[in-house]
């Protein structure tokens, strides 16, 4: 198995304002996006530069205003909290919740078609589904292609009786064993690997 091909371990951070509900705390909003680090220590790092901050939400994720400002007593005791993995900071009807959890990924990565380590390589054999979507219309609808078992052939790949021909130096960009996508004439396509229950 390729290097790029297996899961590693890294650590998330999650930040998110809760607001008082009838049962106890409920999500007001998530402050950072999706963020996976080395080690704990720069997750610990990253959340220290957030807390330091205004605490709003990141506009990658959406406009939202953090409910107040922090005090410099209350930073240092949601950190040192944090620490310990998770810590939850009460704050009048608000909360500020935090959790550094040490998770498995696998990376994005991109290798051309021919490279045998090649992202759309590894879901050969898998259960598949193949979609298109033009190039010169990123809004527009994705569009089944075919559905069934990837085989991989010298001159591209075949789903389920359909054929498309790859040039071997085309850029495959994918997760491993989930996915993989590829620019090809006018349309982007993804392929993606189908679950048990997903026909």
């Amino acid at each position: 198995m390729y290097p790029e091909w297996q899961k590693r371990r890294f650590f998330e951070l999650h930040l998110a304002w809760l607001v008082q509900g009838p049962k106890g705390y409920d999500l007001l909003f998530k402050v950072n996006p999706y963020s996976l680090y080395r080690s704990r220590e720069e997750a610990l790092e990253a959340a220290k530069a957030l807390v330091e901050g205004s605490l709003d939400q990141d506009p990658k994720v959406g406009q939202n205003r953090a409910p107040l400002r922090l005090e410099e007593e209350d930073r240092t005791r949601f950190l040192i909290l944090l620490e310990s993995g998770k810590a939850l900071l009460p704050l009048d009807r608000y909360a500020l919740y935090g959790e550094v959890a040490e998770v498995e990924e696998r990376l994005l990565f991109r290798a051309p078609f021919q490279d045998p380590k090649c992202p759309i390589r590894s879901l050969e054999g898998r259960r598949v589904r193949l979609l298109k979507t033009p190039l010169n219309d990123p809004e527009g609808e994705s569009q089944e292609v075919a559905r069934g078992t990837l085989r991989l052939l010298p001159e591209g790949l075949e789903v389920g009786g359909f054929r498309l021909p790859l040039p071997p130096e085309t850029p495959i960009e994918g997760l491993a064993y989930e996915e993989a996508f590829f620019d090809l004439g006018p349309d982007h396509y993804y392929l993606y690997a189908l679950g048990e229950g997903d026909g």
